[in-house]
């Protein structure tokens, strides 16, 4: 099995660009991650690079107790840096991390907050992670539809993520998924999936020839919406490919 990725990030419309990203890979396993920081005074940045640093030194195997284990640690570093600077006692971040298991073809992921893992297999989305804001869980209660939620006053406002009190934690998948060639993820921030609906994401998808040509596409998009005050956005798209094409093999980033 093979694996293919690309990345993009931009500030969008905002002063700086406060997320972050990563990959690395240990033995047979390769991980990959985004943080959107939050907090202002540069503070969001560096939530963020907590949030990559600790997933780096961390991600070892497709262990659901070790990536448990990181985002405890994660949040203790942010909640000590926010009393030691108060500066920085409002800063958080998100995350939304991917594991695979080459040998194994296994694959395991977890988030915190509204950055989001997208699981794509031939015509289908099989699978997203569930955001952790007031608007998400208004449609889950089916309060409000999907399209509400898109222009509703609060869609920014989170229910949890790193350094914020509240009663949400992070979540992780129960168990392993098995993979096959042609499957694909994206993880991003939601200053992208904010501007681009999940059947576009998925038809873009589809209509690519590589995974460069896909999150590029997806960028292009974002940027042709043309979005007043866009905020900053991250993507990571990863092709499960044959095992002759390019496998990643990389220090974390």
């Amino acid at each position: 099995m093979g694996i293919s990725y690309f990345a993009v990030s931009g500030q969008g419309g905002r002063e700086r660009n406060e997320d972050s990203y990563g990959y690395a890979c240990h033995g047979a396993t390769m991980t990959f991650a985004v943080s959107d920081g939050m907090g202002g005074q540069a503070g969001g940045a560096i939530a963020a690079d907590i949030v990559l640093a600790t997933i780096g030194q961390h991600a070892r195997a497709l262990d659901r107790n070790e990536m448990l284990y990181s985002y405890q640690t994660i949040e203790q570093e942010i909640r000590q840096r926010q009393q030691q600077q108060l500066e920085y006692q409002h800063m958080g971040a998100t995350v939304a991390e991917l594991r695979i298991d080459s040998e194994r073809q296994l694959a395991l992921w977890g988030h915190f907050g509204d950055s989001r893992v997208y699981w794509l297999r031939d015509n289908a989305i099989m699978a997203v992670t569930h955001d952790h804001s007031v608007v998400k869980t208004l449609v889950a209660a089916g309060l409000i539809s999907e399209r509400e939620a898109a222009v509703h006053p609060k869609k920014n406002v989170l229910l949890g993520a790193f350094g914020v009190a509240s009663d949400a934690e992070p979540e992780i998948l129960a168990a392993p998924v098995s993979l096959a060639d042609g499957d694909a993820f994206l993880l991003c921030t939601d200053g992208l999936w904010n501007c681009i609906p999940d059947h576009d994401i998925l038809a873009l998808c589809q209509a690519s020839s590589s995974v460069e040509h896909w999150v590029r596409q997806l960028e292009s998009r974002l940027q042709a919406a043309a979005v007043a005050h866009q905020d900053n956005y991250t993507a990571i798209g990863v092709w499960i490919t044959p095992f002759d094409e390019r496998t990643v093999r990389l220090d974390w980033l």
